[in-house]
């Protein structure tokens, strides 16, 4: 066994030749774009969050209903009102 094996990085190269043959740069591109993690909140849960918090209900009851942790509701709640404002 004359040859070394092959490091991660080699491989990781190896992959993206192989994605760049098969896929167009606009394909590679637009994927490269997307990025993140998905939403856990669309638009439509967006606007029902706001109106439930409107209408008083706490954010650990939000986040029950909408099956999310307390932290994503704070988020969104924070996104919706938009920041703070500075004193």
């Amino acid at each position: 066994m004359s040859e070394k094996p092959m490091t991660v990085a080699e491989m990781a190269r190896m992959g993206g030749l192989a994605r760049a043959k098969v896929h167009s740069k606009a394909q590679i591109r637009a994927w490269g774009k997307q990025g993140g993690r998905p939403a856990s909140l669309n638009g439509r849960a967006l606007a029902r969050l706001q109106k439930l918090l409107r209408a008083g209900k706490s954010q650990a009851e939000c986040a029950s209903i909408f099956g999310v942790s307390v932290r994503t509701i704070g988020r969104a709640a924070t996104r919706i009102s938009g920041p703070p404002a500075l004193p």
